[in-house]
């Protein structure tokens, strides 16, 4: 026999409450009851620490700097761009275009040369259309991250808007277990990869897990726990970035993604008194 997993519990597991069904395993361990499985999962959602990135750091080099060495613009149209960018609120390479100083693709190639990643010049949005990767259109938009290929021996390509959020496809490899080949694409190809993505998933595939974001702790661990109740023998894993925190729980039957959102400024009360405790141990 054992103990409930949560801290402070303590009940005994005997064998008569596993026969009959009473709690549930997360990770091996278990847990007596809805309220244990709830503070595991505030645990695990406020104690991660954010992953490492899931590209190499950004070179030193700054995008004016790429275009002047491309031979695209000189000092003086550069001048004029961030001058006009106070009055604008453009970004560089944005307002170049508007100035007629860059073309889109010259852009977008020194922008992907600035991340490290490749890029997409062109990109038919439709062919995301039945969601290659498996994931939820929510997903893709919290990521900011879009498969556009289907895993081939865990490899996916993803397409991603500048700038590239290297935290992002950390947690999105922790979560899946994906190789990722990252592409950049223009703003106006990541809105209709957006619109596009999920809008007509493969019939005989299974149905896409489901996206739940929400900025309240309280939430995010009763929806984690209802869903490690209801696999009964169930794995979390967890991945942070940012001022966020997923959690998927998987099971025989059971696939949920949780995304508790942190809001900007001081936490509610009772957020706050889980990151101290958490940040305490």
């Amino acid at each position: 026999m054992a103990r409930c997993a949560a801290e402070g519990c303590g009940r005994w597991r005997p064998d008569l409450l596993v026969s009959r069904g009473v709690g549930a395993r997360v990770d091996g361990r278990w847990f007596c009851s809805r309220a244990c499985l709830e503070q595991m999962a505030r645990e695990r959602l406020t104690a991660g620490t954010p992953l490492a990135p899931g590209l190499r750091g950004v070179p030193p080099m700054r995008l004016g700097t790429l275009l002047a060495a491309k031979g695209v613009c000189d000092s003086a149209s550069l001048s004029r761009a961030l001058e006009a960018q106070r009055e604008s609120g453009l970004r560089l390479g944005e307002q170049l275009q508007a100035m007629g100083a860059a073309d889109r693709q010259t852009v977008l190639t020194a922008l992907a040369t600035q991340f490290g990643v490749r890029c997409l010049p062109t990109f038919d949005p439709t062919t995301v259309r039945h969601a290659p990767g498996g994931l939820c259109r929510e997903a893709v938009r919290a990521l900011r991250i879009a498969p556009i290929s289907d895993p081939i021996e865990h490899r996916v390509r993803v397409a991603s808007p500048a700038p590239i959020r290297r935290r992002a496809l950390g947690a999105l490899r922790r979560l899946t277990g994906w190789t990722l080949e990252v592409y950049l694409v223009t703003d106006e190809d990541w809105m209709a990869i957006l619109a596009q993505y999920g809008a007509e998933p493969r019939p005989a595939a299974r149905p896409l897990p489901a996206l739940v974001c929400t900025s309240s702790v309280a939430e995010a661990a009763a929806r984690i726990a209802a869903a490690a109740a209801r696999g009964r023998d169930a794995t979390v894993i967890e991945a942070n970035w940012e001022d966020h925190a997923w959690i998927r729980v998987q099971a025989p039957g059971v696939m949920e993604d949780v995304c508790l959102v942190l809001p900007e400024g001081p936490p509610h009360p009772e957020e706050a008194s889980w990151l101290a405790a958490t940040t305490s141990r």
